[in-house]
């Protein structure tokens, strides 16, 4: 699928373990010359509640908060966002607080029009304009490729024999196509 990064609200959509950090930190790290706000990553593993979200946003932006109401906080922050011109902030791990994204992100895209948004999530924010890219498991024949070579580069060896294939392409069926847990098992195959 066809991803229009230009888009101010792009949603890195899928299951756990599929990549979803690993892609958005490429893409970021590609995007440092294009804003001039910067590129920002907030890490949302930890957070639960509306008031996470902008402690944490605000923490890494250098943000300090000078409101004690949630309202008035979203409010700085945008107008904070909005200030430092074209910006890209990368969202991760939004799954577990997106029934706050309107009185959120929602209220920071209104603020700050220059901003782009780059939100990794198990599921779609429901926020008008926003874009989703979704990445799914390996097909089989990928996630045995990914295991060997990640398996490789630990310094396995076997030999390519057809029942060594069908023992990998089992491992990879039993982890469901997930690369992280891919890698993750491959590298234990020292």
């Amino acid at each position: 699928k066809h991803i229009d990064w230009g888009e101010k609200l792009v949603t890195v959509k899928g299951p756990g373990g599929t990549g979803k950090t690993r892609f958005v930190k490429h893409y970021a790290r590609t995007q440092t010359e294009q804003f001039a706000g910067g590129v920002w990553f907030v890490d949302l593993t930890e957070t639960r509640s509306r008031k996470g979200i902008l402690q944490t946003t605000a923490m890494a932006l250098g943000v300090s908060l000078q409101n004690s109401d949630l309202d008035g906080m979203v409010k700085q922050l945008g107008h904070a966002i909005g200030g430092r011109g074209p910006i890209l902030i990368i969202l991760d791990n939004f799954e577990q607080v997106v029934d706050h994204a309107f009185t959120t992100l929602g209220v920071w895209r209104e603020l700050a029009p220059d901003a782009h948004f780059v939100v990794t999530s198990r599921e779609a924010l429901r926020l008008q304009g926003e874009q989703i890219f979704a990445i799914e498991p390996l097909p089989n024949a990928d996630g045995a490729e990914l295991f060997v070579l990640r398996a490789m580069a630990v310094g396995a060896t076997w030999q390519d024999t057809p029942e060594n294939m069908a023992a990998i392409d089992e491992i990879v069926q039993k982890l469901d196509g997930l690369p992280l847990a891919i890698e993750l098992a491959a590298a234990r195959t020292r």
